[in-house]
């Protein structure tokens, strides 16, 4: 037999999975091998009776040793070979103390002891003597699976001379973990290693499909057949499991939507898949439902999360059963933060929520193909959770909401990215889920003529856009040198670095500087460059003396409109306090949304409710001069500007470093001139948000010159009206 595997094991990471490794070790050894604790027992009489006939002329010489030992094993029928045994005990009969034949002796006794029983593995929990790592050597030479655990208290360990030839696995844990082995429940390990061999049975079974936000409602009715060949697969019984995950949120032509899902639902009726459909949000167990799943050892985070997967039978299904086992571990550990009732609370709802859908607890469930699991309305992070347990299972899940505040949660919640997600541009409340279709228009030829047209023109990467094509932009601030903000500043967004478009959404690259000084103190050079930077789309301002602007302002009046740091957008939007809702409703969601990208972008020095009611007071008084330049602003063109001249000593007020933030979130220019080089946006803005630009002279007490704004230029010409 060919000499196999030795490992020792110094420390460990995780104290619940290397409990859980031990523990299935000494299950496995019990069936065919041997398990040692601290040492081994002192030979008996009768074995060195037996030993004394197997006896070597010479002690320490492995020619006569394997001799000895070729008798031996020839007796015993074992096939192995001794020359590479006998090898390793006369190096232990040389280097184990003086009195070489008792060594011999012991070693010999051991070995006929142990390696009679034929095992197939051993186990040695402890800190073996340089005797015992010789002998645990040489059942390891002989084919048997060697496993030591010793913490690193094996002394002796450096003395032997094959310790080069040994894995150690190390670990940030030295102490030894206290298992009384004598009270393992042997019959609980065995299902539990059964368990663990049905889920590698099972692993790599389910395979999820990529889809489209188009294409998602006919691919899911297509049976598992179809999809195996389809993937370029060989289709089996037992095979492949290939399945769709996919996620909705959000809307775009209402009637169309509404059409969809009523036609979706009603197609299953003719179907031999089975659709199992969520409306309402899943309750939480029941004590009944809590009660039937039976109760479950808390002794370690690891025992009770097999012992909650133990629990799953779905039966008639052992493929899913062996599946939904092997989920539940997978994500019970994957949730696991430390808090032991957290994952058992998850594993309660986990299992009662398998049941409830597949009703397993009433009768025995044979799918005749891949059910689907349809989700449709607000869901929480648990509910998502599941959906994805669901997947592994081998279900189809689909998450279906109009109501884009569930976008977050889908997203965040999405473990692993096992779920396709869809955002489409149009937002309302969930509602419940269609039931009667709308009355559609039919498109006419010209029509659709004029939308092909469309799409070639403003499609793909043409490098051409329709007027406001994007409802949805991002923000990239660009870091340039002082010389390269004139070159940039009259540059169409399409034509800056940076510039890119995905979906519904454009990223703008825009400038966000503040500019220190007066290059060698030459003001008309100064006012010339100030001059230079207005454009049409414009807004100066030349800094003014403070005035206390919140003296008489109750801002927790805004604490009702977020929470968790996340902005209630529609209930601010139906609220008295919305100043914008004159505007068009993609003015009104992009403002609301750039209100919680502020927020979030760390670059306001406020925290908790201070930032929160802050950004939206003054997110929520922008002027009718600014608010009209943010309803012009088309993404790919002509990018609006914030000029500011700050000659006086007075600092930025909350409400203009806010409103600077936000402009410079939406995509605006924003160029701060300081002649005195004091601070002024540094304030309340961090100096991450901007570029700051030295020259090399500070003037003071200087007077700012009227600058009149540029009128707005006429684009002429077939070209310039058709392209912009």
């Amino acid at each position: 037999m060919a000499q196999q595997e030795f490992i020792r094991y110094i420390g460990y990471d995780d104290a619940d999975s290397f409990r859980g490794l031990l523990i299935n070790q000494f299950v496995a050894v019990q069936k065919n091998g041997l398990f040692f604790k601290e040492k081994l027992p002192a030979s008996t009489t009768d074995e060195i009776s037996k030993a004394a006939q197997y006896t070597a002329s010479v002690f320490d010489s492995a020619a006569d040793i394997a001799k000895a030992l070729e008798m031996w094993l020839h007796s015993e029928n074992i096939p192995v070979s001794a020359a590479p045994i006998a090898e390793v005990m006369a190096k232990a009969v040389a280097e184990c103390g003086v009195n070489k034949k008792n060594t011999y002796f012991v070693m010999l006794c051991w070995l006929m002891k142990y390696l009679g029983k034929r095992p197939s593995a051993v186990l040695f929990v402890g800190s073996a003597t340089l005797r015992e790592l010789y002998l645990l050597y040489m059942l390891c030479v002989a084919g048997v699976k060697v496993t030591l655990v010793s913490y690193g208290l094996d002394k002796d360990f450096d003395k032997l001379p094959y310790k080069d030839k040994i894995t150690v696995k190390n670990g940030r844990q030295k102490s030894p973990l206290q298992i009384d082995f004598e009270k393992i429940d042997l019959s609980k390990e065995a299902k539990l290693a059964e368990m663990r061999t049905a889920a590698n049975n099972v692993a790599g079974l389910v395979k999820r499909l990529d889809t489209s936000a188009a294409g998602i409602f006919e691919d899911v009715i297509k049976d598992r057949k179809t999809r195996v060949i389809k993937d370029g697969g060989v289709y089996s019984e037992n095979g492949e499991i290939p399945v769709y995950s996919a996620a909705l949120v959000g809307f775009e032509d209402e009637t169309v939507y509404t059409n969809m899902l009523v036609k979706f639902k009603e197609s299953f009726a003719g179907l031999k898949k089975q659709l199992i459909f969520i409306e309402k949000t899943l309750e939480n167990p029941n004590a009944d439902e809590v009660r039937a799943l039976g109760s479950v050892t808390r002794n370690s985070t690891a025992e009770m999360i097999d012992a909650l997967a133990m629990q799953i039978n779905l039966k008639g299904d052992s493929t899913r059963t062996a599946l939904a086992q092997k989920a539940l571990r997978e994500m019970l550990n994957e949730l696991n933060t430390g808090n032991q009732t957290v994952v058992l609370n998850y594993g309660n709802k986990f299992i009662t929520w398998l049941y409830r859908c597949t009703q397993a607890r009433k009768y025995a469930v044979q799918y005749e193909d891949i059910p689907v699991i349809l989700y449709y309305g607000d869901i929480s992070q648990s509910e998502m959770y599941f959906l994805n347990f669901m997947t592994q299972c081998g279900f189809d899940t689909i998450y279906i909401s109009p109501n884009k505040t569930n976008l977050k949660t889908a997203v965040d919640k999405n473990l692993n990215g096992s779920m396709q997600i869809f955002e489409l541009p149009q937002s309302k409340e969930s509602g419940v889920y269609p039931t009667k279709a709308i009355k559609t228009k039919v498109a006419t030829v010209a029509y659709n003529a004029e939308r092909d047209l469309d799409t070639m023109l403003y499609g793909g990467d043409t490098g051409i856009y329709r007027s406001f094509q994007f409802p949805n932009s991002q923000s990239v601030t660009l870091k340039t040198t002082f010389e390269e903000i004139s070159i940039l500043w009259n540059q169409e967004a399409r034509f800056r670095t940076g510039f890119t478009t995905a979906g519904n959404l454009v990223s703008v690259p825009n400038i966000f500087a503040k500019i220190s000084g007066v290059e060698n103190g030459n003001m008309n050079a100064y006012w010339e460059d100030v001059k230079s930077k207005l454009t049409p789309e414009t807004i100066l301002t030349v800094k003014k003396p403070n005035q206390n602007e919140t003296a008489s302002t109750d801002l927790s009046v805004y604490r009702q409109f977020y929470r968790n740091g996340e902005i209630d957008t529609e209930k601010l939007k139906a609220s008295t306090l919305n100043k914008y809702s004159y505007l068009p409703d993609r003015i009104q969601d992009m403002l609301f949304y750039k209100l919680q990208e502020t927020v979030s972008s760390n670059f306001i020095k406020l925290q908790g409710d201070d930032l929160m009611c802050a950004v939206l007071h003054f997110g929520m008084n922008l002027s009718k001069e600014l608010l009209q330049l943010i309803q012009k602003f088309d993404f790919t063109r002509a990018i609006p500007k914030l000029v500011y001249i700050d000659a006086i000593e007075d600092t930025f007020t909350l409400s203009e470093c806010i409103q600077t933030v936000l402009c410079s979130i939406i995509g605006f220019d924003v160029l701060i001139y300081t002649p005195t080089g004091y601070k002024n946006i540094e304030t309340f803005v961090s100096n991450d948000a901007f570029e700051e630009h030295i020259m090399n002279q500070f003037v003071y007490q200087t007077e700012v010159p009227k600058f009149k704004i540029p009128s707005g230029k006429k684009s002429g010409g077939f070209f310039g009206k058709l392209f912009g």
